[in-house]
């Protein structure tokens, strides 16, 4: 993609800000900087009903993924306790169904450390560490982990989010060109850079992976309903969290996660407000 049909030079394009990704973001496969055809703009989602921006599709994230993918599955220990992968697989099965995605090919994985996690990659790869099972009380808990997941699938929020970082680093990169062409602007260029740098990270990033969070827990409780799971449960999970986490002192502002109380209070309000319990 170009910016223009002006000619950008190695020169001004090492002076544009950088943005520091995470490892989850690296992971599945959103690092800014990839080179990948433009497909679409905005698009409305069909189960969420959500206008979305799209300018990648979901086959085109799934193929970035797929060797982060191998890579974490030879580097990190994968769990051999047949009890617990059984009931990992059985739980997963149930909340497919509720998703109607149990049609589809799934790669799941119960990884044997005691990271208090799961996550999902494009192209339907389903990690899931030791750590949050143990955590998790019952199975209905354990559903709520799994119904999350797939809804960051259902909710294309892999392809939305890499869309999203890749206007912003374009749009950061453009302006920085601008700077630096100006005569006036040219010797504030670092610390110009920094402010929308942080601009782009704070104000737009990071707010869309807290909404993504949200949605993918909302999506994961109408699965749990779907298929008889305990919808109470889903908040009683994060109250959990909440209570592991009570030491951490990281603004929520500044995190790609909303923080455990709010993700509690949230889910109560929405079970309550579909009538699916009264908690």
């Amino acid at each position: 993609m170009r910016l223009s049909d002006e000619t950008i030079s190695n020169e001004e394009l090492e002076k544009a800000p950088r943005i520091a990704l995470s490892r989850r973001e690296i992971i599945t496969g959103l690092a800014v900087g990839s080179v990948v055809p433009i497909v679409s703009g905005c698009t409305t989602n069909p189960a969420t009903g959500r206008s979305q921006f799209l300018l990648v599709d979901e086959g085109t994230v799934a193929q970035m993924a797929e060797s982060a993918w191998t890579e974490m599955k030879q580097q990190t220990p994968i769990s051999r306790n047949s009890s617990l992968n059984s009931r990992v697989n059985r739980v997963w099965e149930k909340i497919s169904v509720g998703a109607g995605r149990s049609n589809e090919h799934w790669d799941v994985e119960v990884f044997d450390t005691d990271d208090v996690n799961a996550f999902v990659m494009p192209g339907n790869k389903v990690g899931v560490y030791r750590g949050i099972t143990e955590l998790v009380e019952n199975d209905d808990q354990l559903s709520s982990v799994l119904g999350h997941e797939v809804g960051h699938v259902v909710g294309k929020h892999a392809a939305e989010r890499y869309s999203v970082q890749m206007a912003g680093q374009l749009a950061v990169v453009a302006g920085a060109i601008a700077v630096n062409q100006s005569d006036t602007l040219k010797k504030y260029g670092n610390e110009i850079g920094a402010l929308g740098g942080a601009a782009l990270q704070f104000g737009v990033l990071l707010p869309y992976s807290r909404n993504h969070e949200l949605e993918a827990d909302r999506l994961g409780v109408d699965y749990m309903h779907k298929v008889g799971f305990k919808v109470a449960e889903a908040p009683k999970l994060w109250d959990l969290m909440a209570a592991r986490s009570s030491g951490s002192s990281t603004p929520e502002f500044m995190s790609t996660h909303p923080a455990p109380q709010r993700r509690a209070s949230e889910l109560r309000q929405y079970i309550n407000a579909r009538g699916y319990d009264l908690v």
